[in-house]
């Protein structure tokens, strides 16, 4: 823009001499003061529109340097916000790796939360079988009542209620009754006092009939046995109902249905 100023303002005063050059030539005499008052107003014209010209530069001058002053500064803050979001956006990327590593460790706990909960319920549901016919009957209940497609923390809820019971049933002595059939095919109704959940005794109502109960692998198994006093066991049965007062009697204790072990002495207590 500055060339193209100075070529305008050489233009100018090329044309004004050309212009007081052609009107000397024009008349052979000397110029009179009306002609000499002309060109000066010529010259004086020519003069004033080079000031415009360069004052209008300057103007625009202005103008375009603070155009381009505003357009750098936005240039550079693009440059910043476009940082900003390089930045911004590997922040996010970093943050969403993390995050997909850690629901994958998720859910790779739950698989193997899912997994370990599957096996223990099948080995609650493998001791159903060997427990105490009153607690068999409550597992069995509460398995049958289990959704198949149950959700993992609602299977570990009830398999922790299951082994709940058993710890409850173990640390206890505890009563029932049932109907057993004798060797010559006689039924009888017996009462059993169960010690925990790995013997029991059994008398009927006259204690004529006694014997003891043993888990196997097949289940619980009932031997009616001659060496076993049925007021004994129907004594201690008393004592756990409060009906009389605690004493010590003499019951047999077996570590299997085939193998005896030596009688033992015990204070029997009534049911916490």
């Amino acid at each position: 823009m500055k060339k193209r100023s100075s070529h305008f303002t050489t233009l100018i005063l090329t044309l004004g001499c050309m212009a007081f050059s052609a009107l000397v030539n024009a008349t052979s005499e000397q110029p009179s003061a009306q002609q000499l008052d002309a060109l000066v107003q010529q010259w004086l014209a020519l003069e004033q529109q080079q000031l415009n010209q360069q004052k209008d530069w300057q103007l625009r001058k202005q103008s375009l340097q603070q155009g381009i002053s505003l357009l750098q500064a936005e240039i550079k803050q693009l440059q910043q916000l476009q940082t900003q979001n390089t930045q911004q956006h590997n922040a996010v990327d970093e943050q969403r790796t993390a995050l997909l590593a850690q629901q994958q460790q998720l859910e790779q706990q739950q698989q193997q939360g899912a997994e370990f909960i599957d096996t223990l319920l099948l080995q609650v549901s493998s001791m159903q079988s060997q427990l105490p016919p009153p607690l068999q009957q409550l597992w069995q209940q509460e398995l049958a009542s289990l959704p198949e497609q149950a959700e993992p923390s609602v299977t570990l809820q009830r398999a922790l209620l299951l082994l709940s019971k058993l710890a409850e049933f173990q640390h206890r002595l505890s009563l029932d009754e049932m109907t057993l059939t004798t060797d010559q095919g006689q039924l009888v109704r017996v009462r059993q006092l169960y010690l925990g959940a790995s013997q029991a005794w059994f008398s009927s109502a006259d204690g004529s009939y006694a014997g003891i109960g043993l888990p196997d692998s097949n289940g619980w198994q009932w031997q009616f046995d001659s060496n076993i006093a049925g007021v004994h066991v129907l004594q201690a049965i008393a004592m756990v109902e409060k009906k009389v007062q605690a004493e010590l009697i003499s019951l047999p204790i077996q570590l299997s249905v085939q193998t005896a072990a030596s009688s033992a002495s015990a204070m029997q207590e009534p049911l916490p």
